[in-house]
């Protein structure tokens, strides 16, 4: 296969980029969102009342479609499924920048009830780790989001 061959194959498999990509990205997304929320075994209106706004706001869905996505990643979550094909597909799609946003959102979502439990940190700093989120981005997300 020529040079040539190749860099059209690249091409077209950009441009095969389905909203399938872009939803298994928004699913991974939400999932992680829902095991922050439930990292106290609380999982209160606050929290989930911050999540639905986020995933609104980051991926400007429409009603019905943040209303599948919730309901999707609910089951994905209950499901107790390991995180890591989650991590996988946001660390292969997301700029460090987005993954610091994710990471923010994360923040965002265990402060809403007013708090953060140990148990929502832990899980926060291994999902930063697993981002391969610097420390330092860790403890600024942790800030700007809510304080501390």
């Amino acid at each position: 296969m020529g040079l040539l061959d190749r860099v059209a194959g690249w091409l077209q498999a950009a441009e095969d980029e389905t909203p399938d990509d872009e939803r298994a990205l928004h699913l991974a997304s939400a999932v992680l969102l829902f095991e922050v929320a439930q990292a106290d075994h609380d999982f209160d209106e606050a929290e989930f009342a911050r999540l639905r706004e986020l995933l609104r706001m980051r991926w400007e869905l429409e009603p019905a479609a943040l209303e599948e996505l919730l309901e999707q990643a609910r089951r994905e979550s209950a499901e107790g499924v390991s995180l890591h094909a989650w991590l996988d597909t946001l660390n292969r799609r997301l700029s460090p920048e987005q993954k610091y946003r994710l990471l923010h959102d994360l923040w965002s979502v265990a402060w809403a009830d007013g708090h953060i439990h140990h148990y929502e940190e832990h899980l926060i700093r291994r999902l930063a780790d697993l981002l391969y989120v610097p420390h330092s981005q860790f403890i600024r997300a942790r800030h700007e989001a809510g304080g501390d």
